[in-house]
This record gives structure tokens, sequence and C-alpha cells, in this order.
């Protein structure tokens, strides 16, 4: 069946054959083209024409634009607000006080350690309350750093901006 149409088709181009456009063909396409451009010639000297005998009646005083660049310099900048509330650092600070005094508290006093130095005491005894703190507390504390430095940086960017 498909042949057939193929057939159908081959004979239907065969009969009808290809273009053949006349000799001026190529002419008669090059005068409407030109007829066109002078249309457009003579619209745009209309168009010309119109505009200078009607001139634009409005134009802005000086006044205006004082009152506009007035409006500009007086519009206040937007203050910035930090990220962390000082109620904030506030906490921060009574949190870690609390750590090492927890830390202070649960010292292991043994008989060995007598003989040391505080400050070796009191570092080791932090080691050894660290092992026993929740994994929370250097998480938060860890989370809290990274807000402080991004709230630092937020701030220099801000104030750099402005």
């Amino acid at each position: 069946m498909e042949d057939e149409k193929e057939d159908r088709f081959r004979r239907l181009i065969q009969k009808v054959g290809p273009d053949n456009p006349g000799a001026d063909f190529t002419s008669a396409i090059m005068k409407q083209v030109q007829a066109e451009s002078e249309l457009d010639l003579a619209n745009e000297a209309a168009l010309i024409q119109l505009l200078q005998a009607h001139p634009l009646v409005e134009k802005p005083s000086a006044a205006f634009s004082r009152r506009v660049m007035n409006q500009i310099r007086v519009s206040q900048p937007k203050l910035v607000e930090p990220i962390i509330r000082p109620w904030v650092w506030y906490m921060i600070a009574a949190s870690l006080i609390m750590i090492i005094f927890f830390c202070i508290l649960f010292l292991p006093s043994g008989p060995g350690q007598s003989a040391s130095s505080d400050l070796n005491r009191f570092l080791s005894g932090i080691e050894g309350t660290l092992d026993t703190l929740p994994i929370s507390y250097p998480l938060t504390i860890f989370a809290v750093s990274i807000l402080m430095v991004s709230d630092y940086f937020l701030r220099r960017n801000l104030t750099v901006n402005v």
C-alpha cells in the first residue's frame, strides 16, 4: 500500500515539474523593494516634519531636579541590627563560665596530683571532665562559634558597603 502511495507521489512530482520563474521575476521583486524603500523615506520625512512642528512642551525645571536630589539626600540609611543580640552574648559567656566552674568543682584530687602545679592539675582536670560532658556541649560551642564568626564578617561587610 505504501509503495502505491509513493508511486502516485512520484508521478505527481514528475507531472508538475519544477518551478521556472520568468525572466523578469528578479526585476519585479527589485522594483517592489525599491518602491517600499521610497515609501519609507517619505514616511520618515513626514515624521521629521511633524516632530519639528510640535516640539516637546514639557521640560522639567531646575527646581524639579533640586527637589528630587533633596529627597534622595534626606533619606536616612537603614540601621543594621546585629544578627546575634547582646543577651545571647551574655548567655554564651554564662554557659562558658558554668562549664569552667563545672570542671573546677569536679577535678579529681588524687595523692599523686598534689605535687604537680595548679595549672597542670587544672588542665588535666578539664581534660578528664570534658570526656564526661555530653556531646551536645561541644556541638553547641562549635555552632555558636560559627554564628559569631559569620556575625563578625557580615557586620564588617555591611559597615564597609554602607
